[in-house]
């Protein structure tokens, strides 16, 4: 049967709350299954420092994955299909699903006398919970990797903004001196230009002359 994973948004939502909210997601995904559409819940994994959850399901269509969720009023993220890498030489019966059990069937399989028809079924279901196992390893895997390589490009924009803020703050108290020195420049023009002045009404006065303004061109 193929395995689908199902991503959640768990900001809102505390894991404990997740963990009960969940029954009504077997419970419907049970009343799909007596309709004749072969879906099965497996398992859930919530992850709390990226507030998400990943349940795995096993279903021969995805749409029957969407109506179970619609029917349990459990809002989802998407649904992706994951893949079943079970190594060469491996038993198929690893990627098949776990069924949950049957009471009559079991019961009266506990009161065989012979008992090998029980220890087979036990193996073949802890044979089947490896396999599931094994599949959301995978799947949290990546999705670890994932979250890794957003914290490494969180890290490098976080990095790059410090750099440029401190850089316009640099900017800032350069642009302020300069504009401190321009200000003292033109002061000590001006006190230069006084004194260049003062300085040739002294001259003319001594020689006796005076200073003309300008186009004053009469003859004296």
């Amino acid at each position: 049967m193929p395995l689908f994973a199902v991503e959640r948004d768990l900001s809102q939502v505390p894991p404990e709350r997740f963990r009960v909210e969940l029954q009504s997601l077997v419970a419907a995904c049970v009343r799909l299954h007596g309709l004749g559409k072969k879906v099965r819940y497996i398992s859930s994994a919530v992850f709390p420092a990226e507030a998400r959850g990943l349940c795995l399901f096993g279903a021969e269509e995805e749409q029957w994955i969407h109506e179970a969720n619609e029917a349990a009023r459990l809002p989802y993220s998407r649904i992706f299909a994951v893949l079943d890498l079970t190594p060469n030489g491996v038993s198929r019966d690893l990627s098949r699903g776990r069924r949950p059990p049957r009471a009559g069937v079991d019961a009266g399989a506990a009161r065989d006398p012979h008992g090998g028809a029980t220890a087979s079924r036990a193996t073949e279901e802890i044979a089947r919970w490896s396999g599931e196992g094994y599949h959301l390893l995978q799947a949290l895997g990546g999705w670890l990797d994932e979250a890794g390589r957003l914290q490494n490009e969180v890290a490098a924009v976080e990095s790059a903004r410090t750099a440029l803020t401190e850089e316009v703050r640099r900017l800032k108290e350069d642009n302020g001196g300069l504009r401190a020195q321009r200000e003292e420049l033109l002061e000590a023009l001006q006190t230069l230009a006084g004194h260049m002045t003062r300085t040739a009404d002294q001259i003319l006065d001594r020689f006796g002359g005076r200073r003309e303004a300008p186009g004053d061109l009469a003859p004296r």
